[in-house]
């Protein structure tokens, strides 16, 4: 069987980015929500999941390898959205990986917190 046999007995899809199907989800497709945002959708988990301040604070310094600070990620986890600390997380091991940390992961996560202007520091 030669190429245009075998094109004429399998068509091909003919939904593309730009069709008009209703099938087809595109980047611009009214079918997605956009209104609601990825840190929404965190915080909207972890209350659903009813996630303490001291279950993040456990995440945070396992994750970032600064056990000894753990009661100062539980201020953190009470007095800032959580949500945000986890994407402050997420950019962190992103940097780790990519190794671009130039002293250790819990300062470049404090950088990132700063930066986006979290609060960061409490009174004793």
């Amino acid at each position: 069987m030669n190429m245009k046999d075998l094109i004429k007995a399998h068509p091909l899809n003919s939904r593309t980015v730009d069709s008009k199907s209703r099938y087809l989800s595109t980047v611009n497709s009214s079918d997605t929500d956009n209104s609601i945002t990825v840190t929404d959708k965190i915080e909207k988990l972890l209350a659903e999941e009813r996630i303490t301040p001291e279950g993040i604070a456990k995440v945070l310094s396992e994750e970032l390898d600064d056990k000894k600070s753990e009661r100062y990620y539980i201020l953190l986890a009470t007095e800032n959205s959580q949500a945000k600390l986890f994407e402050a997380l997420s950019f962190t091991k992103d940097a780790d990986r990519r190794g671009i940390i130039r002293r250790n992961k819990a300062v470049y996560f404090m950088a990132i917190l700063k930066r986006w202007g979290l609060k960061t520091k409490f009174r004793k």
